[in-house]
């Protein structure tokens, strides 16, 4: 059996994510794939997209990823993309918006959310559009499982009159369940197009809120610190806005 650690929405929140990289490697996880949204949002965008770069395997582009790439003279956008300099900057063209692979005979589909799909996709949405998840790329053959991040709240799916599931990892940086970071991790056989064991864990990591809290007074004298300071301390969305 192997397992996949799947992370996203770091927002530059790298207290989190290191507590995060612990937990995976006391696992003896070996393989790490990024939904999305490294930077944006946070403060230590730079430093989150340079740690994805060296240790994920997989990095797929968030809706802040493309927010800066399409619109780099938005008031909000610059400040973000002066921070992460012209390589990095230059990097985030590279990102692939999804990635499909078979895992234990099921076929997967796995990316951010937006900006694949233009909306937000709520855990308690209705199972009509859940199942609007399964047909994004209108493919003949839709996957069996799609994974996705972008809310920061971690749920499954399964439906009821067929074998498919729908799930959110959850976010690293900027989590709906308070001061945890937060992912999921898939254990199955990678490249196994033939029916074998496969799960969906969900795991949720604490690490220092005082800590992320004071790099982001650090950083004041440009980034906007209170909205983000308040998102960590209630697990909202106050600092992704």
């Amino acid at each position: 059996m192997e397992q996949i650690a799947l992370i996203g929405d770091i927002h530059g929140n790298m207290p989190a994510l290191t507590a995060a990289f612990g937990d995976i490697g006391r696992r003896g996880i070996s393989r790490i794939w990024n939904l999305g949204d490294m930077c944006g949002g946070g403060p230590e965008g730079a430093k989150a997209v340079d740690w994805c770069r060296e240790h994920c395997e997989l990095n797929l582009m968030g809706n802040w990823e493309d927010f800066f790439l399409y619109r780099p003279d938005h008031p909000k956008a610059k400040k973000y993309i002066a921070e992460l300099g012209e390589e990095r900057y230059a990097y985030l063209r590279t990102l692939p918006l999804s990635h499909q692979f078979w895992m234990s005979g099921r076929r997967i589909h796995l990316f951010h959310g937006r900006p694949l799909r233009k909306e937000i996709l709520w855990s308690e949405d209705p199972p009509e559009a859940k199942r609007e998840m399964f047909h994004i790329l209108q493919d003949e053959n839709p996957p069996q499982i799609v994974g996705y991040a972008d809310i920061h709240r971690q749920f499954k799916y399964d439906f009821q009159d067929e074998e498919k599931t729908l799930f959110n990892t959850g976010s690293i940086g900027n989590s709906f369940s308070g001061s945890y970071a937060c992912y999921a991790i898939l254990h199955g056989v990678s490249g196994c197009i033939t029916p074998d064991t496969f799960s969906i864990e969900f795991v949720n990591v604490p690490y220092g809120i005082d800590e992320a809290v004071a790099r982001a007074k650090e950083r004041s004298a440009w980034f906007d610190c209170e909205p983000y300071i308040r998102g960590l301390q209630t697990g909202s969305w106050q600092s992704i806005g």
